[in-house]
This record gives C-alpha cells, sequence and structure tokens, in this order.
C-alpha cells in the first residue's frame, strides 16, 4: 500500500496496521526522520543489541540482512531492521531477485525499513525508482513524504509558538517562511528562538522576526559551499560557525551543501554528455530552481573529477556518521568541512 498523507501514515503506525517491509522517500528530509524513527524505535531498549539491527545499502550484506531477518525477537514484542542510504540505482537483477525473496517472507514481528538516500527517488522519470516502489508495494508498504504546503508549515510554526507559550501573528509566519525557507527543522528551531526572545511569553510580530532571523539558512550553506570551492577556509568555518550559533540542525547544513556538490556532480555529468541546462533542470526536477544548475555548470569546470567524487564520498560519511552515531552533529560538519578542502588525491590514489 501507498500512502501520501501524513495523517495516514501517523493513523496506520498508532493502530499497526502498517506492513512491512515499509519503504520510505521523498522530499521531506525532517518527516522521513520522524516517521523512520517510529518505526525503528525499540521495544525493549535493555536488550536494543539483540533486537535492532542497521545496515548500509551501499554495503549490503544480504546473508547478514536473511539471519536477522529470520530470527525470533529477543525479551520484546517485536525486533527492527533499518537499511539506510537506499538508492535505486543499487538494485540491479539480480539484487532485485534476492531482495525479492527475503523481505517476502518477513514475520509480523520483525520492522522492516528501507530509507531512501536522499533525493535519489524519482517516481515520476526513473524507471528503477517506479520498479522499486512497486516492489515494496506488493510487499508491504510505501511512505511518500513530500513538503508540506506553506499553509501547513504555518500551521507548524503557530503550534510551536503556542507551544513555547507564545502567539505569532500570520504576517510574522509567513515573514519567517520567507526568511527560512520551508526546512522543518531550521522553522522549529527559529520559532524556538523567537519565543526565547519574548521569555516565552506574548505575540511575535513581524518586527521580532526581522532583528532576529538571518537570511534563509539555504544562502547561507550556499555561500559555505563558495567558500569551499574558492579555497576560503577561514571564511568558510565562520559561516559553518554562524550556522551553529544561529542553531540551525546539522543534518539539515549537511544535507543542503550535500545538495550542492550534487548539482556539481549532476553537471558534470550533463556535460559530458552534450546536455544542455535546460534539460538538467527537466531531467532531475529543478523547476524553478535552474540558477543551481548554471551555477553548478560554471563551478563544476574548475574541479577534477576525483575532486567531486572525493567530496560526496566525504558528505556521504558524514550523513552516515550523524544517522547511525551520537557523536556531536558540529564537530562531524566542521571535520567534513575540511576534508573539502582537500582538492588533488594524494599520491597513493593514483589519479
Amino acid at each position: 500500500m501507498i500512502y501520501q498523507e501524513e495523517r495516514a501514515i501517523a493513523q496506520a503506525i498508532k493502530d499497526k496496521s502498517l506492513r512491512c517491509p515499509a519503504l520510505i522517500y521523498g522530499s521531506e528530509e525532517y518527516l522521513k526522520q520522524q516517521v523512520c524513527s517510529r518505526l525503528t524505535k525499540s521495544a525493549n531498549e535493555a536488550f536494543s543489541s539483540f533486537n535492532d539491527f542497521r545496515f548500509d545499502f551501499e554495503q549490503l550484506d544480504l546473508q547478514g540482512l536473511s539471519d536477522v531477518l529470520s530470527a525470533p525477537p529477543m525479551m520484546a514484542d517485536w525486533r527492527t531492521v533499518l537499511v539506510y542510504n537506499v538508492d535505486p540505482k543499487g538494485f540491479g537483477a539480480e539484487l532485485y531477485k534476492q531482495l525479492e525473496g527475503l523481505l517476502g517472507q518477513v514475520y509480523e514481528d520483525c520492522r522492516v525499513v528501507f530509507l531512501e538516500k536522499s533525493g535519489c527517488f524519482d517516481d515520476k522519470r526513473d524507471e528503477k525508482s517506479k520498479k522499486v516502489i512497486k516492489l515494496f508495494d506488493k510487499l508491504g508498504s510505501v511512505l511518500h513524504l513530500k513538503e508540506r504546503t506553506e499553509g501547513d508549515l504555518q500551521k507548524l510554526i503557530k503550534s510551536e509558538a503556542q507551544q513555547g507559550g507564545c502567539t505569532i501573528v500570520p504576517a510574522a509566519a509567513k515573514q519567517l517562511l520567507a526568511s527560512c525557507g520551508r526546512d522543518i527543522m531550521a522553522l522549529k528551531s527559529e520559532v524556538q528562538k523567537l519565543c526565547a526572545y519574548k521569555n516565552w511569553e506574548g505575540e511575535i510580530t513581524p518586527e521580532d522576526v526581522g532583528l532576529l532571523t538571518v537570511q534563509k539558512a539555504e544562502d547561507n550553506i550556499y555561500g559555505l559551499s563558495r567558500a569551499i570551492l574558492r579555497d576560503d577556509y577561514d571564511l568558510a568555518m565562520k559561516i559553518l560557525g554562524d550556522l551553529c550559533y544561529l542553531r540551525y540542525p546539522t543534518e539539515s547544513i549537511l544535507g543542503t551543501l550535500s545538495q550542492n556538490f550534487v548539482d556539481l556532480y549532476r553537471a558534470r555529468i550533463a556535460t559530458q554528455e552534450g546536455k544542455r541546462s535546460s534539460e538538467i533542470a527537466a531531467d532531475f526536477g529543478y523547476g524553478k530552481r535552474t540558477f543551481a544548475i548554471d551555477n553548478a555548470l560554471r563551478d563544476q569546470r574548475k574541479l577534477s573529477d576525483w575532486y567531486l567524487d572525493h567530496a560526496l564520498e566525504t558528505l556521504s560519511r558524514a550523513d552516515i556518521r550523524l544517522k547511525s552515531s551520537q557523536c556531536d552533529g558540529r564537530t562531524v560538519l566542521e571535520q567534513t568541512v575540511t576534508a573539502l578542502f582537500l582538492k588533488n588525491p594524494p599520491k597513493e590514489a593514483g589519479r
């Protein structure tokens, strides 16, 4: 079954009618992580090491996955299995066949969740994406989490303000959206900051938003990307420090930074295949964000193939660290940004 409405997903999880295996994909990172956390919540923390398992799809151990899926939970009502970094391009014919067999025999006391690697699924144009979605629709559930509408986000802002002891006028909510964009985690963080400024009571006005809210996080992170490409380490670390000081979620910073480098990689491949900017924008659903591709087409000329591979690998490792451990998010970001300043391969890399 395919779910596309938040309420339907929440209700299915609550009444335990959602069938596994479940595939989670879509453009709203915050909601994807929230739903994934609910589905993979441990049934017994004391025995989590025996019941809760994590697999990286990019290095998937099929035998290990098979062993976990066939074993019963220990001292708990269920066990959880999360496969993250799922990319439809990795579903070769043989892997598809093997997973179809494995996932078709999942027991009811085993919650199996496949979580998309950010931005990898395209259910409109990519045939592999459609095939994987069809598989999970047949065997279990598909959870498609799209960006909330502006009206939904204004309700979210209002609700967050009320939880912080404040009210927010509609004009201030609209201004906050214009300043921060649609990232839910960033919006929640900004509302908390505004409530703290109002001493957790009273009305939040457009003047308050203008005083405390900086430009869109995406714009700041784009500035971070530009500093990296210009080899301006001091500026990059200053921008990163400002973002962290303003309490932008580390996952959002990394996600937007990664998207900037994905744009560069797409531009490089498209250039090699003789594609035009308009074709790239149409192929990958950029909509009105054609400027992102235009900038990427310009900037990728200065970068080597090795560097683009190195950058994406570095960002992917950082994403895994943030999702799979309790390490300090700022430390991970600082280490990642520092690694992105390595523009030439080590001698032993041979490239």
